[in-house]
């Protein structure tokens, strides 16, 4: 699979999901290999030692599913997981990250805001 693909998938950041599998990847759960169809794209693939941990993962994940439907009863768990998957598939607008925003202001403006944010710290 894809990294687009799978961060897709997760509704996630392609370069978000780079980022966190480059652990995994060290650790020997999954190889990532250049793509032979496209060059570009990055080609995720599962290793057995990842499989391994995987499996032995798995009844773990069953016991926090199992403790989940106990805590909101299997009807309302039921009801947040659909709720859940309508928020991931929400259209949603795409919006500027607010960690860096766009800067539309004349560049006298931006100057001058600058300028007082430097004399305020001088100040400080």
């Amino acid at each position: 699979m894809t990294m687009a693909r799978l961060a897709n998938a997760m509704t996630m950041d392609r370069a978000t999901v780079g980022h966190n599998l480059r652990p995994l990847e060290r650790d020997g759960l999954l190889h990532i290999t250049i793509s032979a169809a496209d060059r570009r794209a990055r080609e995720v693939a599962i290793t057995d030692r990842g499989y391994a941990v995987l499996l032995a993962a798995h009844s773990a994940w069953q016991l926090a599913q199992a403790g989940f439907e106990s805590a909101f009863g299997a009807q309302e768990a039921a009801e947040l997981r659909t709720l859940m998957d309508r928020v991931i598939e929400a259209p949603l607008p795409h919006t500027a990250s607010p960690l860096r925003p766009k800067v539309t202001a004349p560049r006298a403006a931006v100057d001058a805001i600058r300028s007082r944010r430097r004399i305020a710290d001088r100040r400080a």
